[in-house]
C-alpha cells in the first residue's frame, strides 16, 4: 500500500526538522582574538552588544533562551603593586551592591593559568528586572598578565541552571590566552 504525504503534512514535517536542527550547536567553541588576548566560547553563545555596555568590554555573548551570559573586560595596566587585590576587591564590591541579598557560592580561589595570575569568585544574588526578581550565579575571573595588564572575564546564568552551563563559563575564561 503507497502512503501519499500532502503538502501540509511535508511543511509540518519539514518545520519540525528545521527546529531541531536550528536548536542544535556545535560542539566546537567560537573564538573571539584581538592583538592582546584570545578567548573561547561556547557556541551556543552570539556575540552582542547590548550584555555589559562599558567601553572597555571586548566581548559579549548570550544565549537569551538559556538565560547564559559572557563577557571579557580590559582594565588596563594594575594600579600600583597591590592593584590585582584592589581590582578584586572593586569588582566584588561592585557586584555586590548591585544585587539584594548576595550569598557567596564558593570560596575565591587562586590560580596560574599559563602564565596568568589568577582569581575566581563565584556569587549569587538577586536581581530584579520586568517586576519579576530572578536568582543568578555569576562567576567571576581575574586575570594578571606578566606585565601588570588585568583582564576579567564574567559569566552569569540563573542559579537554578548551574549544573548546566557552569562549567561551560569557566572553560571559557580558563581559555583566556595574552598575545605577548
Amino acid at each position: 500500500m503507497k502512503r501519499n504525504i500532502s503538502i501540509s503534512q511535508f511543511a509540518i514535517y519539514s518545520f519540525i526538522v528545521l527546529v531541531f536542527s536550528a536548536c542544535q550547536y556545535s560542539k566546537e567553541p567560537n573564538t573571539f582574538s584581538n592583538k592582546q588576548v584570545s578567548i573561547q566560547f561556547p557556541s551556543y553563545l552570539s556575540e552582542s552588544n547590548d550584555v555589559y555596555p562599558a567601553k572597555n568590554t571586548l566581548l559579549q555573548a548570550k544565549n537569551d533562551y538559556r538565560d547564559v551570559f559572557f563577557i571579557l573586560v580590559d582594565h588596563g595596566q594594575k594600579p600600583g603593586n597591590l592593584g590585582f587585590e584592589m581590582m578584586c576587591d572593586s569588582i566584588m564590591s561592585q557586584l555586590k551592591k548591585n544585587m539584594r541579598e548576595p550569598n557567596i557560592e564558593a570560596n575565591d580561589s587562586s590560580f596560574t593559568i599559563g602564565n596568568l595570575k589568577a582569581k575566581e569568585f563565584q556569587i549569587s544574588g538577586v536581581l530584579s528586572s520586568e517586576q519579576q526578581d530572578h536568582r543568578f550565579l555569576f562567576v567571576i575571573d581575574v586575570f594578571e598578565a606578566p606585565n601588570g595588564h588585568i583582564y576579567q572575564t564574567a559569566g552569569w546564568l540563573l542559579r537554578h541552571k548551574r549544573p548546566l552551563w557552569l562549567k561551560d563559563l569557566q572553560q571559557a575564561a580558563y581559555s583566556i590566552k595574552i598575545k605577548e
